[in-house]
């Protein structure tokens, strides 16, 4: 059996040792910069932003920031209807907003794109409406307007649509 000898230098190998944060700074400052703590932002903090109104239409898919112009745009999505509408009439105020949150005029502009596959995450009137009771006088004016009615089922519609009616006007 051959014996292997190991050869140990005797002059330093690390001359010039560098911090790991040192090698890693510069690449990371390429990697994530401010727009990208924009973004990260807007995208994990949404709701607290703009509120739980437009939220539940209205969803952001990216910030980009246009070197040559310095701003930097929203790039939004909202189902297909008269949202799109809603969320441009209402730009002013989402700018507002978000540039309120970051304390400076981090978000110049918006784009906005509709999506057919969205849906919006809207309560339905019927569900905000039940739980706003008619008072005592209330109900007795739709009970005395409907009480001449001898079909039941009738009655129990008109009863119901009398209802409606007097909470619509209530707001």
């Amino acid at each position: 059996m051959k014996k292997i000898k190991i050869h140990i230098s005797e002059e330093p190998h690390c001359k010039d040792l560098e911090s790991l944060g040192s090698i890693f700074k510069p690449l990371v400052k390429d990697i994530m910069s401010a727009e990208d703590f924009v973004e990260a932002d807007i995208l994990l903090n949404w709701k607290e932003i703009v509120g739980q109104d437009i939220a539940a239409y209205a969803y952001p898919i990216k910030v980009k920031y246009n070197h040559k112009e310095n701003i930097r745009t929203l790039y939004m999505e909202v189902p297909v209807g008269g949202f799109a509408l809603e969320v441009q009439h209402k730009e002013d105020y989402l700018l507002e907003k978000l540039n309120a949150y970051f304390g400076y005029k981090a978000v110049h502009k918006i784009n906005i794109s509709q999506n057919i596959r969205l849906r919006p995450q809207i309560k339905s009137t019927k569900e905000t409406k039940e739980r706003v009771k008619l008072s005592d006088t209330e109900k007795k004016y739709v009970e005395s307007v409907v009480d001449g009615i001898k079909d039941d089922k009738l009655k129990e519609i008109l009863t119901k649509l009398g209802e409606s009616v007097v909470l619509s006007n209530r707001e």
